[in-house]
């Protein structure tokens, strides 16, 4: 797999060593600014002889060159943080894991100073290399170097190479990838001493493996502070030791004093006890890495100073100001080449960085530190105007009609040294143009500002409760004598329910109601509501008492059944008020309604509803009378011949009939045509007897007589046998109810047929299967007639061929 190496320059702002102090370097040096500014930028290839060739680009190549901001970031293979836990805010990782020969690179340009004969540059690096064993020259890389402009060489001791192999000083092994080795973040200090006056350019380079398959990566932080070699050689005279630094990335340090004959100790630090004295010097022998420096013996002079931080007294600040307590304005005697740190414990653990917010009463310490180490600490006192026991009161609430005064001074808990002003926004950028007769409900906004200008705004709320809502809904009309009642909750159903209720006769609310429950007279009413926040609204109330109509009734007159009485005829109603709707029931609470008050066949008292165009109603009964006619009942006489007659008058025709005083017969249903002679009627057919009562109610009903003909035996005078009617010859019955004999004779008196029923159909002329001749046959025939007696009859019959 191919992989590519990566360098990171990240630039730290804090010294590299407890207690190492230094002056400032070069304008983002250290990438405070979270970019590359004053920085150059470089990307290009390395061949397979290891020689690079790079060109200077104008923006960063995404992915190659960045900027690391997330100090929370880890290393995918060291697991380490990319920006270094005593460096600054930001770091640069140069290059990435991926492959192609690339080289990434970045250069800056130091002026160094004139007057500074001694100059170191502190730097931090961590590197991310994977080691394919290839030719030493073929290897992925990390170099760090310094060249020289006057001379175009690149200072010995100032330039490092880092190649990757498993041997490097205080490399490991990537747990997750064996062929990558990586270093953590690993401190180095240049000596520059002597090239006051000089321009010279640092670089870092990353390059890939020279056959574009393995990478080669790196993270940087510069420190922001540089200045001598050695540090802490200047001690404030009231110190009882000497805490000295020297530069970093070496592998020995050993102290002496200046003949050599006092070794003071060995580390980059240490601790001189009691202090040198004043004039006198320190020698420090710095052995470097083989292959990473040259050795040298470093000597500084120890200074005393006589310096005591002064502050000033009396601070007096507004709540939550920023301030810079660092500044000439709290530090009255401060030096340029003095540093100075403000802390907010006594132990000074917690720096302050920048501008400080002043939210109440507070002691801060201020250290001041020249580049030679010698120390002053002083505490300061900040007080702040208290503006936080102001208080702001809403005001109480106001009816629709009212307004309110936010500038009441019952409304605000201090007064003295504070001015107020009104604003319409929090940010008070709105001036309130009214704030003595503010009209609408919201949240309005005081600017509080004491004589020494500290300011605080608070919101006060403003109620102005809305126009009460009243809804009227007219009570229903009613009709006289009925009263209405206007303080009915259902007349005033949807409004407020806070509403207390007054009720007047005039619109100026002016004359009460004496009886708002029972109100007699139709017209307009007054009402006054009036909420629980006191705030009060009228209206108007409409009563509608209608007039009641009048109902005079007539009973119809008596009927008899079956007819029916019409109870809807006006005529009934005569006297009543006119253009009244009426409606009829079987029953006074009008709950059971008439299906057809037109016919109305059964006696008794009926109920009508008479109501007018308001809705307004009476009630009245009406008597119905349906008489009962008598009953009748018909006996059917026995038939007769009509020989004989039937008497309807008989008083077994009606026997059974009831409730009647006379009786009348007639030919038709219609009894408009009475019979002349109902003792002795002879001719058959339907008859009517009526009877009627007392009450001239008349009942009728018909009655059939059965008056039948004089029983006969009729037998034709010829027949035909060969034709096909009149072919045999049988007897004819007239009130015959059964034939008993039926006999044909010869001429001679023989008989040649006979029977005693007309089942066989009659003689066929043929007399033992022989047609008889034409002659005159003599017949007779014996039957019982319908009252059961008994029939002869003879005659004579031609037989026609």
């Amino acid at each position: 797999m191919i992989k590519r190496v990566f360098l990171l320059l990240l630039i730290a702002s804090i010294a590299m060593i407890t207690k190492m102090y230094a002056q400032s370097c070069p304008e983002n040096i250290g990438f405070e600014y979270g970019n590359f500014q004053n920085w150059k930028i470089y990307a290009g290839i390395t061949n397979d002889k290891g020689v690079m060739t790079i060109d200077q680009v104008d923006n960063p190549v995404s992915g190659r060159e960045n900027i690391v901001t997330d100090k929370m970031a880890t290393d995918i293979y060291g697991g380490f943080k990319q920006i270094p836990e005593n460096g600054g805010n930001f770091s640069v990782k140069l290059g990435n894991n991926g492959t192609g020969s690339q080289v990434d690179g970045i250069s800056y340009l130091i002026n160094i100073p004139a007057n500074r004969p001694e100059f170191t540059l502190t730097y931090q690096y961590a590197v991310v290399l994977e080691d394919p064993n290839h030719l030493h020259e073929e290897q992925p890389r990390f170099i760090a170097r310094v060249k020289d402009l006057e001379t175009n060489q690149y200072i010995p001791c100032a330039s490092f190479e880092y190649i990757a192999t498993s041997d490097l000083p205080g490399f490991h092994k990537a747990k997750s990838n064996a062929a990558v080795i990586y270093k953590e973040w690993t401190p180095v200090t240049i000596n520059l001493s002597g090239y006051q006056g000089k321009q010279l350019l640092i670089e870092f380079l990353t390059a890939d493996c020279t056959l574009g398959g393995h990478f080669g990566y790196a993270y940087v932080d510069v420190n922001n502070l540089c200045g001598d070699l050695i540090v802490g050689n200047t001690y404030c005279k009231r110190a009882g030791e000497l805490s000295m630094s020297g530069p970093s990335g070496f592998q020995s340090y050993t102290w002496y004093n200046e003949d050599r004959s006092v070794k003071y100790g060995s580390g980059q630090s240490i601790t001189i006890k009691p202090t040198p004295a004043e004039g006198s010097k320190v020698i420090l022998d710095v052995v470097p890495y083989t292959g990473f420096g040259c050795p040298s013996s470093i000597s500084t002079v120890i200074h005393s100073v006589d310096y005591q931080v002064q502050v000033s007294a009396q601070n007096r600040v507004c709540q939550n100001a920023e301030i810079d307590l660092t500044s000439s304005s709290f530090i009255l005697n401060k030096l340029a080449n003095f540093t100075y740190l403000a802390y907010a414990d006594k132990d000074l653990t917690q720096q302050l960085i920048g501008s400080t917010k002043i939210s109440q009463n507070s002691t801060f310490y201020i250290k001041a530190t020249n580049f030679s180490g010698c120390e002053s600490i002083s505490p300061i006192q900040i007080s702040v105007f208290d503006m936080a026991d102001i208080t702001v009161k809403n005001p109480d609430p106001a009816c629709y009609n009212e307004s309110v005064n936010i500038t009441l001074d019952g409304l605000y808990s201090k007064l003295s040294e504070i001015s107020r002003t009104y604003f319409l926004d929090k940010d008070a950028s709105q001036p309130l143009n009214d704030p003595q007769h503010i009209k609408a409900s919201g949240i309005y906004y005081v600017k509080f500002t004491s004589n020494m200008g500290c300011t605080k705004i608070l919101p006060v709320e403003v109620t102005i409760s809305p126009l009460p809502e009243l809804k009227i809904t007219n009570p229903a009309s009613v009709c006289f004598p009925s009263v209405v009642d206007i303080t009915n909750s259902s007349i005033f159903a949807a409004s407020d329910e806070t509403f207390s209720y007054s009720f007047y006769q005039d619109e100026n609310l002016s004359t009460p109601l004496t009886d708002s429950k029972s109100i007699r007279k139709s017209g307009y009413y007054y009402v006054k509501a009036t909420n629980a926040k006191g705030c009060t609204v009228s209206n108007k109330i409409m009563v509608t008492i209608n007039e009641s109509p009048v109902l005079a009734v007539k009973d119809p007159g008596a009927v008899c059944f079956p007819e029916k009485v019409d109870i809807t005829d006006a005529g009934l109603y005569t006297g009543s008020t006119e253009k009244l709707n009426y409606s009829f029931y079987y029953d006074e609470t009008l709950q059971n309604k008439i299906g057809n008050p037109r016919a109305i066949g059964q006696s008794g008292v009926y109920y009508v509803k008479a109501s007018n165009s308001s809705g307004c109603y009476t009630t009245g009964s009406v008597k119905v009378t349906v008489n009962t006619p008598p009953i009748i009942v018909l006996n059917k006489p026995k038939a007769v011949f009509d020989s004989e007659s039937i008497d309807l008058t008989a008083a077994t025709i009606i026997k059974g009939s009831k409730d009647f005083e006379k009786v009348t017969y007639f030919e038709d249903a219609a009894l408009r045509h009475p019979l002349s002679n109902p003792q002795k009627v002879n001719k058959a057919g339907t008859y009517y007897i009526a009877l009627q009562n007392e009450k001239g109610c008349t009942v009728s009903a018909p009655i059939e007589l059965d008056i039948l003909p004089k029983p006969k035996i009729i037998v034709p005078t010829a027949f035909t046998p060969h034709k096909e009617t009149n072919n045999r010859l049988y007897p004819f019955l007239v009130s015959v109810q059964k034939l008993t004999s039926f006999k044909v004779f010869n001429k001679w008196g023989i008989l040649v047929y006979q029977t005693e029923t007309l089942a066989n159909g009659g003689w066929d002329g043929q007399f033992k299967s022989k047609m008889q001749p034409l002659e005159t046959f003599s017949w007779f025939a014996e039957g019982v007639d319908t009252f059961g007696g008994k029939v002869q009859s003879t005659g004579k019959t031609i037989l026609i061929l």
